[in-house]
């Protein structure tokens, strides 16, 4: 079956009720044909059910929780009926590699993405086309406003995974990842988009959304509206160092009064802190969470590959630190895992997913990283110590007095301990690695954990170097298939093999 991203006009019919088995012969006959699509119900139909990322049916990429020096294995993957984590959480030549020693050669997470994507490219191609029908011009518009931001998250994520970090200086030539933002079929392979390009893209639809989501969905957190379009804008332009707007755009989203931080002095023992009805919550997606999976929170002692927070992470955590107690749960032998979410179950009403997230949080932290790079030192620490309040207790919030590299560098420490497995840390230490005013780069390792005898031991490290040394590990490699069928046009840079240590 040819490559997805070669497919992306794909017939409506096609994606509700064929499987991917017949969608190549189905697509031949039919894909030029859109009677399906008769009202703007249908519209909302496809994007509800077709376009938002359902855990059922999507799977979150647990290799973005597992690459980076917030996590470390307590049980390693390959001693299990494994899936190709450890590759990731090793940085390996051939992360996709099972424990057969056979190359994985799909990625369902690019795949996921980009079938989204060109179902998205399908209903902005036909809210022009049922507009000329008469169908309700308020439903189209925040139709129109909810794909724009689907899309630009999810190319955001694609840019932020197999792409290099923008860097102002070379983001024109810098490779990205392919953009494809029309429904029509061409006979062509693909070739990677610059950074650029795709961060211009992702601007553009995020304006778009802005503009069309002005009130709709006000007060949800599982259908997009405009705040969640603001939130997203802070953090798209603090990656692209354009601070003013992170700036702006945070205010947007702080001064709405809709969404309130959580204050840990009132924290009742053994409470989920993050579900979708939280108070800091802004728009969450997926149904569910995986990091209670990773850290398998079901077991006291794992049974099944499993792991915990770092001790890098922990020991970063002032010992007054609210979310010690909150964003953690020890077991009976003392590992420390990521607890933010502390129940797994079904997914049911109140869950929240742990990688389509944005919350208030965030936007306080964006925003006094914005500021202290703007040397606004005391705006900066005014709006840290704001948000900080909220995690200790009154008498022993620490102060706050650095300027310049220190303050910036205290922001982002900040930003570590407060958004840890959420799908930050992976692409905050790539921007942070390319910044042109403050750049800062870290070496990780990874202990190595195999099974002798009754029980787990120690067996050596990892070690991912710094980004200016390591690059290409630094950028998950784009699978085989989609390499392999666009004849060499689609290409990764070349990663180094990764020895054990000892």
């Amino acid at each position: 079956m040819p490559s997805y991203l070669t497919r992306t006009r794909i017939f409506l019919l096609c994606i509700l009720f064929v499987c991917t088995s017949s969608c190549k012969k189905f697509l031949a006959t039919y894909s030029q044909n859109n009677s399906f699509i008769e009202s703007a119900a249908d519209l909302d139909e496809l994007l509800v059910g077709e376009v938002y990322a359902d855990y059922l049916q999507f799977n979150t990429p647990e290799m973005l929780h597992v690459m980076d020096d917030d996590i470390a294995a307590i049980i390693p993957e390959n001693t299990y009926n494994a899936t190709h984590e450890s590759g990731f959480h090793y940085w390996q030549l051939q992360p996709r590699m099972n424990t057969d020693g056979k190359i994985v050669q799909s990625d369902i997470f690019f795949n996921g993405l980009y079938n989204r994507i060109a179902r998205i490219n399908s209903i902005l191609h036909n809210v022009p086309l049922l507009e000329e029908k008469g169908e309700p011009a308020a439903t189209l518009k925040r139709i129109s406003g909810e794909a724009f931001f689907l899309r630009a998250y999810y190319y955001f994520m694609l840019v932020n995974t197999y792409g290099k970090p923008y860097k102002s200086a070379t983001a024109s030539t810098d490779f990205g990842v392919p953009l494809k933002t029309d429904p029509v079929i061409k006979d062509q392979f693909v070739v990677r988009s610059t950074t650029k390009q795709v961060y211009d893209q992702i601007i553009a639809d995020l304006l778009e959304a802005e503009k069309a989501l002005a009130g709709a969905n006000a007060s949800s957190t599982i259908r997009v509206n405009q705040a969640a379009a603001q939130a997203l804008l802070s953090r798209v332009y603090l990656y692209m160092e354009n601070y003013e707007r992170a700036i702006y755009y945070a205010d947007q989203v702080i001064n709405t009064g809709t969404y309130h931080l959580k204050d840990l002095n009132s924290y009742n023992t053994g409470e989920d802190f993050l579900n979708r009805n939280a108070e800091e919550v802004i728009f969450t997606m997926g149904s569910g969470a995986v990091v209670p999976y990773l850290m398998a929170l079901d077991y006291d002692i794992p049974s099944k590959p499993a792991y915990k927070a770092s001790e890098n992470l922990l020991l970063s955590y002032s010992p007054a630190d609210l979310r010690l107690q909150v964003f953690f749960q020890r077991s009976s032998r003392g590992e420390m895992r990521v607890a933010k979410r502390r129940i797994i179950r079904n997914p049911a009403a109140d869950d929240a997913g742990d990688i389509f997230l944005l919350r208030l949080s965030e936007m306080f932290l964006n925003k006094a990283e914005a500021l202290a790079a703007l040397d606004r030192s005391e705006e900066a620490r005014n709006t840290l110590q704001e948000f900080r309040k909220t995690r200790f207790k009154p008498s022993e919030l620490p102060p706050v007095d650095a300027t310049g590299a220190a303050l910036v560098n205290a922001i982002r420490d900040e930003r570590r301990l407060e958004l840890c497995l959420e799908v930050h840390r992976w692409f905050d230490l790539r921007r942070y690695a390319v910044n042109s005013k403050y750049p800062f780069s870290k070496s990780i390792t990874h202990r190595s954990v195999v099974f002798a005898g009754n029980g787990y031991i120690d067996n050596g490290y990892y070690e991912l170097g710094p980004y200016e040394q390591d690059a290409a590990a630094w950028i998950v490699p784009i699978a085989n298939d989609e390499i392999e069928f666009n004849n060499g046009l689609l290409t990764n840079e070349p990663r180094p093999a990764r020895p054990l240590k000892q």
